[in-house]
């Protein structure tokens, strides 16, 4: 099952930064008429950080090693937390969150799959394999696109 989940967790390396929680902090990225409110739901701990990654249409990038269009990470804060973060253009993007609780930088994986909450936009779970692009994919126009993610974290975490 773990090279199942293998491209999932080199896709989800930390890099850049994001913002924060019930309050929305400042965007993060170059100012654009394209803005994503992302709610992440369900983070448990206020250990290590929120991590976003977004992904464009290309399924040849999808969770592939370094195939995301930016990555953006907060502090962890219990409950919900809502990211801002500037898009580069209208289209269709994908996000993929995690909550990387022990602050190393990637999505910890045991046996069965992922050890730390992770979720996708439009909420789709997963089944012994991370989801196709296709159905993780939302359209973004000009002005606030929102979107909400469920974290979902393994039993005993």
């Amino acid at each position: 099952m773990r090279t199942l989940w293998g491209p999932l967790a080199l896709a989800l390396a930390v890099a850049g930064q994001a913002s924060a929680s019930v309050e929305i902090l400042p965007c993060h990225g170059k100012p654009t008429p394209y803005r994503l409110l992302v709610t992440t739901q369900g983070v448990k701990t206020n250990h290590g950080y929120l991590v976003a990654n977004l992904y464009g249409s290309d399924h040849h990038r999808w969770l592939e090693g370094n195939g995301w269009l930016n990555v953006w990470r907060d502090p962890a804060i219990p409950g919900d937390e809502t990211m801002c973060l500037y898009l580069p253009a209208p289209g269709r993007y994908a996000l993929v969150m995690f909550h990387d609780a022990n602050a190393d930088g990637e999505l910890n994986l045991g046996p069965l799959g992922p050890k730390e909450g992770y979720g996708f936009s439009n909420n789709v779970r997963p089944f012994l394999a991370p989801p196709s692009l296709e159905s993780a994919l939302f359209p973004v126009a000009a002005g606030d696109t929102r979107v909400t993610i469920r974290l979902h974290y393994p039993p005993l975490s």
